[in-house]
């Protein structure tokens, strides 16, 4: 929420700045669980990893390292993943990697497909002007938005270093 002295000094052009350049979101437990499942279910991985490849994958997305931790040890109440040391040899200390139990793959897809969902849904990646996200399909209308967005930004860019 915006302080007063914020409101007194934002215009019209900060609030379309705003959506023309969304600002980075946060994921909960809940979409971190979901996020950590869909890494889990490509390989097994260690939690620093996962966490870069949140920020390539979906550039407006973040996972705190609190929240990671919650995530992860959330699963491992649920018996949902085993941990293991791995020695890289880039590396001198070992990496502690994470893999999900086969038993629950089938309930992990599942709600991986929720995640998936809750991304096209959200939409944030795609028409902040960084891309598609990942397996969604967007709409003509969609795309004219993601233009107009793209179009809108290069526009408020020279006001936004003037101001």
């Amino acid at each position: 929420m915006a302080s007063r002295r914020q409101l007194a000094t934002m215009g019209l052009l900060d609030i379309q700045r705003f959506f023309a350049e969304p600002p980075v979101q946060y994921l909960g437990l809940e979409l971190s669980v979901c996020w950590i499942l869909e890494c889990l279910l490509r390989k097994d991985d260690y939690p620093t990893a996962m966490t870069n490849q949140l920020a390539v994958s979906h550039p407006h997305l973040r996972i705190s390292e609190t929240m990671l931790q919650q995530a992860i040890e959330f699963l491992d109440r649920q018996g949902a993943v085993t941990s293991y040391s791995r020695r890289c040899p880039s590396r001198g200390r070992p990496r502690r990697m994470m893999h999900l139990v086969e038993a629950v793959h089938p309930e992990a897809r599942s709600l991986v497909a929720s995640w998936k969902s809750w991304l096209k849904d959200n939409r944030l990646n795609s028409l902040s002007g960084a891309g598609p996200v990942a397996g969604s399909s967007l709409t003509t209308e969609d795309r004219r938005l993601a233009d107009e967005l793209k179009v809108e930004r290069r526009r408020l860019r020279p006001a936004a270093t003037s101001a």
